[in-house]
C-alpha cells in the first residue's frame, strides 16, 4: 500500500511536451481514450514507472506522484485524519479502477488509485 506506480507531468500544451519525452528519452505516449490533453506514456523496458503528460487545466502542479491504495476511502480518511485533505471526486477508470486526489498538509497534491481486484 502506498507504493509509487505512476507520475503526471502537467503542461501548457501536453501534446508538444509529450513529444518532447519522446525525442529526449524515447519515450512513447498515446492520446488517452477517457481524458482529452491527456497522453499516456510508456518511458521503455525494465525497472521504472510509466505516466502521462497531461493539460495544467486539470491540475497546475508540474509534476503529480501516484500512489496505489488497497482501498480508496480507506486513504483518504487516513489523509484527512493525518492533516491533509480530498481534493476532488473518487472516479472510476474503465476496467482498471478507482482514482482521486489528495493534497498533503502543505498542498502538494498526491494521486491515488484502487485498482480493479
Amino acid at each position: 500500500m502506498g507504493r509509487i506506480i505512476h507520475f503526471e507531468i502537467t503542461a501548457d500544451d501536453p501534446e508538444s511536451t509529450a513529444r518532447f519525452y519522446a525525442d529526449a528519452f524515447g519515450w512513447q505516449s498515446e492520446t488517452s481514450p477517457f481524458v482529452p490533453g491527456y497522453h499516456l506514456v510508456d518511458t521503455g523496458d525494465g525497472n521504472g514507472i510509466n505516466g502521462a503528460v497531461m493539460s495544467r487545466e486539470y491540475r497546475r502542479q508540474p509534476a503529480i506522484l501516484w500512489l496505489e491504495v488497497d482501498d480508496i476511502r480507506d486513504s483518504v480518511a487516513a489523509v484527512e485524519a493525518a492533516g491533509g485533505r480530498h481534493d476532488g471526486a473518487v472516479n472510476e477508470i474503465p476496467g482498471q479502477g478507482l482514482v482521486t486526489y489528495v493534497t498533503d498538509p502543505s498542498g502538494t497534491a498526491i494521486g491515488l488509485k484502487q485498482p480493479l481486484h
